[in-house]
């Protein structure tokens, strides 16, 4: 019954953090959903999540009942692993960061896998997760600059149009991989010496086997950034071929009048005059009246 209960709530907490076995939300939801909606729900909730794990398995429930460690290491193993095989061929940008949100869910799981076995582990948790949660934001940030550009293809020539972006954006993807001296690389180096003192070396060298590998799919985006000539400015169209001045006398001219046959207007219509005054010298003498008073119009092509 214990172990059915841990089973249960792990399914939850995994959820939570983004790890596997309930991964699969984590592409989808931060596909499907503005920048910074992404940022959060690929952050905060893992903060959450793996505070609540870790305070759940080291207070309530000890290892002598159910051997909780080890399901947490493969439960590790396998999250960093499939998040960098997901990651290794995304083009796209929100894709690529959701996939390493799931690795780096893996790499976070480590410590609480040996947090009743080595006295690093609950250091090196609260330091990885304060150095991930900032580097994970400044990726974030830095997408978030650009909305149009969808692709890893979209940044190229960043560093030409945006030094600064493009500075920014390789301090983070690189921080993301563990290289010196990001903060990041302090937590996997605190992280894997805890693995390696609670027993736990194969784990850390799958770890790092997965660091290394992750370097693949962050330079598929660091490198159209960095090194390849700008063919528009990130996130936006390619300016049109035309002035646009030009251009708009161009419309003028080919514009369709909206009826093609105008309407005639018709005249007022005359009236006949229904008196005729007779003068002589310069004075009305009398006033004959007309027989026919009858309007006279014109019909001729009017409608």
């Amino acid at each position: 019954m214990a172990a059915a209960g841990l089973i249960a709530v792990l399914g939850g907490l995994m959820f939570k953090v983004g790890a596997v076995p309930a991964h699969f939300w984590v592409p989808d939801v931060t596909d499907g959903t503005s920048i910074p909606v992404a940022a959060f729900v690929t952050t905060i909730p893992k903060i959450g999540g793996l505070a609540a794990l870790a305070r759940l398995l080291t207070v309530a429930i000890p290892p002598a009942t159910v051997n909780w460690p080890l399901l947490i290491a493969i439960l590790a193993a396998a999250t960093m692993t499939l998040g960098n095989l997901g990651a290794f061929f995304q083009t796209s940008v929100k894709r690529l960061l959701a996939y390493s949100t799931i690795s780096q869910a893996g790499y976070l799981l480590i410590p609480i896998a040996v947090a009743s076995r080595s006295h690093l582990a609950v250091t090196s948790l609260l330091f990885y997760l304060a150095a991930y949660a900032v580097t994970n934001l400044g990726s974030f940030a830095v997408a978030a600059e650009f909305p149009r550009a969808a692709t890893i293809g979209d940044y190229a020539g960043l560093a030409r149009r945006h030094p600064g972006m493009a500075a920014v954006l390789a301090v983070c993807l690189l921080g993301l991989v563990g290289t010196p001296p990001t903060a990041v690389f302090v937590g996997k180096l605190e992280v894997f010496t805890a693995a390696i003192n609670g027993g736990y070396s194969w784990l850390a060298v799958i770890a790092v086997a997965n660091t290394i590998a992750s370097l693949f799919y962050y330079l598929r985006w660091l490198a159209p950034a960095l090194l390849r000539a700008p063919a528009h400015p990130p996130g936006r169209r390619p300016a049109p071929r035309w002035p646009l001045v030009r251009s708009s006398r161009l419309r003028r001219r080919r514009r369709i009048p909206r009826t093609r046959h105008r309407q005639r207007r018709c005249p007022a219509p005359r009236h006949r005059p229904t008196h005729l005054l007779m003068q002589r010298g310069g004075k009305a003498t009398r006033s004959i009246r007309l027989t026919s008073a009858a309007p006279v119009t014109v019909t001729g092509g009017c409608r």
